[in-house]
Formats: C-alpha cells, sequence, structure tokens
C-alpha cells in the first residue's frame, strides 16, 4: 500500500517524475491554463473547478503574491478552506528532522559518520557498519516501513521508541549499508530516536525548541493534539481512520511514523520554514550542503488525502497542501505542482526527454537508478544498474543535467560511456520529442 508518498531530494530525475523539472503547458480543449507570473491565480481556480481543495501560497523576489484557499475543509460541515487551515502534511517531517540531526552535528554532538551502534544496544550483525550519513542518505538498505499486520493502522496505531527501534533493528536488509540506495521512512524513525538521545528531548520538544520557534512556526505540531474544528481539514483519501479522519482523532503520532510524518502545518508556516532554512537562520552555509536546497519540487502525502508539495528558495517558491489526495487526482495535482515549480525556478521545459533517473552516490560515481518504460533510455539500451562514467565524452559532475541539457533541448543523440557487469561500452541514445 503506497501510504506515504516518496520524497527523494538526491535523484536527478529526466524524466518527468519524482523531482522533476517538466512544465505542464497549456493543451487544447479543456486541458488546464498556462501559469505565468501575470495570470497566476487563472490555474488554482481551474484546479478548483476539476476538483481540488487546499491552500496555495505562492512568493516572488521575497513578497507573497499569491496566498489563497480553495474549495470545503470539512465538507460534512461545509467549512470553507481557509489560507490558515491546518492540514497533515505527509512525510515532510524528514526536512525537520535532517535539519535537527544537522544542527546536533554543528554542535558537536554528534558525527554523520558515527555508528548506529554507538546510540544502540544489540544491533544485529548486518546493520553494525550503518552510519548516521546512510540512514540520512537512503543508503542504509533498511525496507521503507515497520508497521506489522497486528497493527490497528499502519501510521496511526500507536508504538513508542523502544518498540519502533526493536522493529526497525530486527527487519531484514535490502542491501549492505552503503552499497545501495532506497527509501526509507524507518531509517528516519531511527534519526528521530538518535535526536531525543543526543539531546536528551523529546522529538516533539527538540522540534518546537531549535527548529520551529527559531523559524516563528506557529502553528506546526504533531497529531493528536487539539486544534479549533473551524481550522482543521478532513481527509478525503483512499483509507480513513476513525469517524472523523482528521489528526486530532488519530491519537498522537506514533513511533511507526515519527520523524517522518505524523505532523500538520499551514502554508504559511511552510513558508517560514523555508525562509528559516534557506536563509541561514538555522543551519550553517556547510550544514546547508548536507540539507539540499532548491532542488526542485517536494511532495509528500498519505493515503488518508493529505498532499503537500513546495519548491524554491526564500526569494521564490510556491506551496500547495490539499486534503483530497488519492491515486486518481495525484497526477493532476503533481502536473499543477510542476507548473508552478517552473515558474518560481525559472526553469523551461526542455524540448526532449531522455526518461531516466540518475543516482548520485556518495562517492561522487553516477548510476542509472531507473529508466522509464517506453522511454527514450530503454528503448535505446540503457539499464537500471549502468555506471555511467562519460556523457558525450566528458567526465560527470554531480549534476549530470549541465551536461545532457543542451542535447534536450536539441534532440541530439547522446553517446554514454557506461560500465556494465564490470565492462565497458558505449550506448547512443535519442532522446524522444516531449
Amino acid at each position: 500500500m503506497n501510504r506515504h508518498w516518496i520524497r527523494l531530494s538526491f535523484i536527478c530525475v529526466l524524466a518527468g517524475s519524482l523531482m522533476s523539472v517538466k512544465t505542464t503547458t497549456a493543451q487544447a480543449g479543456d486541458g488546464p491554463p498556462p501559469v505565468t507570473w501575470e495570470t497566476l491565480e487563472t490555474r488554482p481556480k481551474w484546479e478548483a473547478d476539476k476538483g481540488f481543495a487546499g491552500v496555495v501560497l505562492v512568493v516572488r523576489d521575497g513578497k507573497i503574491v499569491l496566498h489563497k484557499a480553495y474549495g470545503l475543509a470539512n465538507r460534512e460541515k461545509k467549512i470553507a478552506m481557509d489560507p490558515d487551515t491546518i492540514l497533515a502534511i505527509g512525510s515532510t517531517p524528514i526536512d525537520f528532522t535532517k535539519a535537527g540531526v544537522l544542527l546536533l552535528a554543528e554542535r558537536g554532538k554528534l558525527s554523520l559518520s558515527d555508528p548506529i551502534t554507538k546510540y544502540f544496544d544489540n544491533v544485529p550483525e548486518d546493520k553494525r557498519t550503518n552510519t548516521i550519513q546512510h540512514l540520512m542518505t537512503g543508503r542504509s538498505g533498511l525496507p521503507d516501513f515497520h508497521d506489522i499486520k497486528t497493527d490497528r493502522d499502519p501510521d496511526h496505531s500507536w508504538i513508542d521508541r523502544d518498540e519502533a527501534v526493536r522493529r526497525i533493528l530486527g527487519k531484514k536488509l535490502l542491501f549492505k549499508p552503503g552499497e545501495g540506495r532506497r527509501h526509507s521512512h524507518s531509517a528516519w524513525g531511527l534519526l528521530a530516536a538518535i535526536i531525543e538521545i543526543v539531546s536528551k528531548q523529546t522529538y516533539p520538544e527538540f522540534t518546537r525548541e531549535h527548529l520551529f520557534k527559531p523559524a516563528g512556526m506557529k502553528d506546526t505540531g504533531f497529531f493528536g493534539e487539539p486544534y479549533p474544528e473551524e481550522r482543521m481539514a478532513i481527509g478525503y483519501g483512499i483509507h480513513k481512520d476513525g469517524e472523523i479522519n482528521a489528526p486530532p482523532f488519530w491519537g498522537k503520532t506514533s513511533w511507526l511514523v515519527m520523524g517522518s510524518g505524523g505532523q500538520v502545518s499551514t502554508a504559511m508556516d511552510m513558508w517560514r520554514w523555508v525562509q528559516a532554512v534557506s536563509g541561514g537562520k538555522i543551519l550553517s552555509k556547510e550544514s546547508l550542503k548536507h540539507y539540499g536546497t532548491g532542488q526542485g519540487m517536494l511532495t509528500g502525502g498519505d493515503m488518508y488525502g493529505f498532499e503537500i508539495m513546495y519548491a524554491g528558495n526564500e526569494r521564490s517558491c510556491m506551496f500547495i497542501m490539499s486534503n483530497t489526495g488519492s491515486p486518481k487526482t495525484r497526477k493532476k495535482l503533481l502536473n499543477f505542482g510542476e507548473a508552478l515549480t517552473a515558474l518560481v525556478t525559472d526553469r523551461k521545459p526542455s524540448k526532449f526527454l531522455l526518461g531516466v533517473a540518475f543516482d548520485v552516490l556518495d562517492d561522487g560515481r553516477v548510476k542509472i537508478l531507473r529508466v522509464n518504460p517506453g522511454g527514450a533510455a530503454e528503448r535505446d539500451g540503457l539499464r537500471a544498474g549502468d555506471m555511467v562514467l562519460k556523457i558525450a565524452g566528458k567526465q560527470l559532475g554531480e549534476n549530470p543535467l549541465s551536461l545532457l541539457s543542451p542535447f534536450l533541448e536539441t534532440g541530439d543523440a547522446i553517446v554514454f560511456e557506461i560500465e556494465r557487469d564490470g565492462k565497458r561500452e558505449t550506448v547512443t541514445v535519442k532522446p524522444s520529442p516531449r
């Protein structure tokens, strides 16, 4: 079950999917209108007419140019969505956990190279080489979640920290630590536990004191806490928990999701967060290199109906928050988010597509993480797992897109020098028209 939408900040995608830089343009007939600064309010209204409910906030040159609500926060009681409506924020707390770990590292309380054996007893042999860095970068080998069949709800059933750690460390690894990359909410749960162990505060106490308060965030909290009915959105997704499907009624945030979920916020508070982090109010410039900002659109969501998408920095950014997310609506919502992302990041859509996702490894090497079925890369012979050595005869840096961008404008064939099964090969790929 796709409980949380994956949010991978370390993948360079040239396929129009996760963290894409693709822009949705106007289509013929009943398609969405184009997004420009001059017609900014047209697109959200169009989306609302098609069923979107939520809050949209857009910032240009440090100033809010759009902050409006659309649709209903509570259908049963006909409560309209408001710009300050509180919504669940999916896996966005991963950003808070990441910032918390980096802040503790700055203060000399921990090191990113620390093995997890420094913080947890009885770590199984196969996981003893895992480090904080591995947990933060998807290199741990841990599976995505640690719920079990007897849990009442896969996200909201209460378990404490000790039970979560026991479950996580008892899971079979997907790969040896450091030898692969796979998103893991459970890894962020271990990091939340490390924050508590090092800081001697609970995760909610630590984040409120050291992150939310310095950022000026007033409406960011946790499940199970009381919120005024007129400000709390109800979720309308594919799954419902309880008579009222909303965070105040789900019980306090469980360690099934602590550190990677279980929280609520507002669009304004998320704007405060971006200002504080990107603006250097919380982390140093060195830590920001590990945190990663301005990389494209980040998405978070859950199966209960809540979605959040945001992109940009303290100068220009956008936020979309919704309570009507579902597999049926996700593609349309992603297109909406991508259009706003292109606007605030001043990125123009390329004319051609490659259909491949690159993974920049910790040692600087570049691996093909995924090829899209039917895309140009698959058609012409690139495979997931290939190590990319050169593109058009040039060595790769941390951003393969810089070498590929000219080809994605012209459509000219691209020569990849790769390593596959220990052998060097060349593969020529002709990008497909968008």
